[in-house]
């Protein structure tokens, strides 16, 4: 199981230091120094520099570390996120819903029973017109069949391995139905760019990408 306290502690940027190259080109999207929810923020790659083009960020994370992180990095800038230490069932987003939600790579680390919790307090967090950011893995990941022939299956296509990380990757076009409410601005999915975390080997996944507008009715 990743160690995140361990992986956000040192200098090393665990997912690297630019921001989600589909974010930006959509980020445009947003309404202009809109609130925007950060969900695991990690080191902070997404949520500064969203902060940078001027919205207000708030980041919640469960590792103590990555909050740290992103708040050292914020006052080096000057800038100002509100950071919280928190999972995504603890949160409170108080009364205003936010103009937009990352949700960047959380779907592959939750139980299927999970996914349906965190996109039910999406809707909580969220208003008519709001954006939505959200990667995960699908299921033509070349890691999978490994995982089917080795880690302990707990949901469809959602796996523990045996140092209790969960892994859990939707079917090909499966977010179109989980997010069925929302208008679909950006969809992608195919084999995403080789990268390493830390000392690991090169790698890459099945991936996918959506920014989707909830309705202005909804």
């Amino acid at each position: 199981m990743v160690d995140y306290d361990q992986a956000y502690g040192g200098d090393a940027r665990y997912f690297g230091s630019g921001a989600n190259p589909f974010l930006i080109d959509h980020s445009d999207q947003l309404r202009p120094g809109g609130r925007v929810l950060d969900v695991g923020i990690g080191q902070g790659r997404n949520g500064l520099e969203l902060a940078r083009r001027g919205f207000a960020v708030t980041g919640i994370d469960t590792s103590a570390a990555a909050i740290s992180a992103t708040a050292e990095q914020a006052t080096v800038e000057g800038l100002q996120l509100d950071l919280r230490q928190s999972s995504f069932d603890d949160f409170d987003a108080g009364d205003r819903p936010f103009d937009g939600v990352l949700l960047f790579g959380l779907l592959q680390e939750l139980e299927r029973r999970a996914h349906e919790r965190l996109l039910g307090r999406l809707w909580e967090w969220t208003g008519p017109g709001s954006i939505l950011f959200l990667t995960a893995w699908h299921v033509d990941d070349p890691r999978y069949p490994g995982l089917r022939g080795s880690a302990t299956g707990i949901g469809r296509h959602s796996f523990r391995t045996a140092t209790g990380q969960v892994r859990t990757y939707l079917e090909r076009d499966e977010i179109l139905a989980l997010l069925a409410p929302w208008t679909m601005i950006h969809h992608w999915e195919g084999l995403g760019p080789w990268h390493r975390h830390g000392d690991g080997e090169p790698e890459r996944h099945g991936a996918l990408e959506v920014a989707a507008k909830r309705p202005l009715g909804g």
